[in-house]
């Protein structure tokens, strides 16, 4: 069963509609997908009533944007999306996301740079930096969405504000308090900043870490053997997906990384009875065909 577990829509960053999206998995063949929008439940009902509709299974998911010593992203799977504790947590980032925004509007016009507010707070979901990227495209002061966090919005940039984030260990706590499966999103960068293990390991071990997202759209067949083989190592089930945006994401289309969860991953999202040897071993993590 072919598989797309990394999907935003317009509830957080992406462009879709839940109902848009599951149209073009089902054309794409996808027999499984997860709406995992940042730090917001708001659009998986909608995409699960759909998804009944038209044949494909959509597990409530979500993104947690998480901070400790550098930015941490968890995909949480399966999680009940009417949870009071998961829910009240996320009114209190939506309110300091907000808040954020405001601020950065705040140092953007003391560059005498002023943005359509309007636009950018009058949305069904959260509100991000993208969206003020997104203004400022549309105002003339950047070429690009890269420029924009470049020159305003990055940590180098004018109107740069940090955010108050929840840390790793917090977004696995919660994504389990809410009956869901925790999973460490794009690890490519902690390979490269040599602290992945460290990181799966201590998430594990202290607040039961279930997985790890091996197949990805920049990753290649070596990184997907070596992220494999560490999940393998440390009893993590394996996931995948294109971290689809829309046309916020221009180049990366719904279903176009090619992965399939084997028994281990499905069984552990409660996709179907576990049975003795589901198990992670080598060579069993996924499959690319």
């Amino acid at each position: 069963m072919k598989a797309d577990l990394h999907i935003h829509s317009v509830y957080s960053d992406g462009t879709e509609e839940p109902s848009v999206i599951v149209s073009k998995a089902k054309a794409a063949g996808l027999g499984l997908i997860a709406l995992t929008d940042h730090d917001t439940v708001k659009g998986v009902e909608k995409a699960v009533e759909e998804g009944e509709k038209q044949g494909v299974r959509v597990l409530a998911g979500i993104e947690m944007s998480t901070y400790s010593t550098c930015e941490v992203h968890i995909l949480g799977y399966g999680i009940d999306p009417k949870n009071d504790e998961l829910n009240t947590r996320l009114a209190e980032i939506e309110a300091k996301r907000l808040e954020r925004i405001k601020t950065i509007l705040v140092n953007l016009a003391k560059y005498n740079i002023v943005l359509d507010e309007e636009k950018i707070f009058d949305r069904i979901g959260t509100v991000g930096r993208m969206h003020v990227a997104k203004q400022l495209l549309a105002k003339g002061h950047c070429q690009t969405v890269t420029e924009a966090f470049d020159r305003y919005l990055g940590e180098r940039g004018i109107a740069y504000v940090p955010s108050k984030r929840i840390t790793p260990l917090d977004g696995v706590k919660l994504i389990k308090a809410a009956g869901g499966r925790a999973v460490v999103a794009h690890p490519l960068v902690f390979c490269q900043k040599g602290i992945l293990e460290d990181l799966l390991t201590g998430l594990r071990r202290d607040y039961g870490l279930d997985g790890l997202e091996v197949y990805y759209p920049t990753h290649t067949p070596e990184d997907v053997a070596k992220l494999g083989a560490l999940a393998r190592k440390l009893g993590l089930f394996v996931t995948g997906g294109t971290d689809y945006h829309g046309a916020n994401k221009k180049g990366v289309e719904l279903g176009s990384v090619d992965y399939e969860p084997d028994r281990f991953t499905l069984s552990r999202l409660g996709l179907i009875k576990r049975e003795r040897n589901d198990f992670p071993r080598r060579g069993n993590a996924g499959r690319r065909r």
